[in-house]
């Protein structure tokens, strides 16, 4: 494990479990008018990080795994990834925002309309968000190209404190108390991290042909979560019904896209 790979573990720890102990720890909320602009930024550097960089990556892997075969394998997972999160989400719980206070996070709003009164909503939205992290986590501890590595860990910043916030909010709704939360909460901080040392332990284990099989499945997968999160989370939540500072919020989601897309140049 090289040190930029620990720093982004510690990092990446840090920022999900700040963001999901602020609601319960100092019972204080973020401002609607910052939040709204950091999602759309962060929807912004999801929507340009699966699109440019995971999936491109994912697709030109495949290519050099099955140079005779002429399917786009890549955007195929990307795509059952996409349906295997909208069903997670949007399906099996019955999720409906309709009328629900909104947390700031769609993830959680929709959680909180299926169950508002139920005490199992906030575990719901646990797994959901973990089941994202693990994901990100585990593409990000395959992928050994460092330029890539640095981009796909500032898409995962970008979204984890406002999703660990959402949770905690969630909880701290809920009426969940602090003892019981905390456990629940430090699972969610550290699958992202768990992610990447799986990643990185299959990194050992394998040899490069399978190592690189692995790591543009992972990539593609990931890419999928990023473009249901960015399309279909954020997006909505932000554009629709439209704000009176919705220009603002475009601002912000298109400054997120260029900064990716500029990165993109060098890597």
């Amino acid at each position: 494990m090289t040190s930029t790979q620990l720093i982004a573990i510690l990092v990446i720890f840090l920022v999900g479990g700040g963001g999901a102990l602020l609601p319960i720890v100092m019972r204080t909320r973020v401002s609607p008018w910052a939040m709204s602009r950091g999602n759309a930024f962060a929807g912004g550097v999801l929507l340009a990080a699966g699109l440019i960089h995971l999936l491109g990556d994912a697709a030109a892997d495949f290519g050099e795994i099955h140079p005779d075969l002429d399917y786009p394998i890549a955007y195929a997972i990307a795509s059952a990834a996409f349906l295997l999160v909208l069903a997670l989400e949007r399906v099996l719980p019955g999720a409906s925002a309709a009328g629900a206070p909104s947390t700031g996070d769609p993830e959680a709003d929709a959680f909180v309309g299926a169950a508002s009164t139920s005490s199992s909503t906030p575990y719901l939205l646990l797994v959901t968000l973990s089941i994202h992290s693990l994901i990100a986590g585990v593409a990000l501890g395959t992928d050994e190209v460092q330029s890539s590595f640095l981009v796909l860990l500032v898409a995962i910043l970008a979204h984890k404190g406002s999703a660990g916030f959402a949770l905690g909010t969630t909880f701290q709704r809920a009426g969940v108390s602090v003892r019981r939360a905390l456990p629940a909460l430090l699972f969610f901080a550290c699958t992202t991290s768990t992610g990447v040392l799986l990643g990185l332990f299959a990194d050992l284990e394998f040899d490069a042909g399978r190592m690189q099989v692995v790591t543009a499945w992972f990539k593609a997968i990931a890419a999928g979560t990023f473009l249901y999160i960015a399309a279909l989370d954020i997006v909505r939540e932000e554009f629709f019904p439209a704000h009176d500072d919705r220009r603002w919020r475009f601002a912000c989601a298109a400054a997120g896209v260029s900064v990716m897309a500029l990165v993109a140049i060098w890597i």
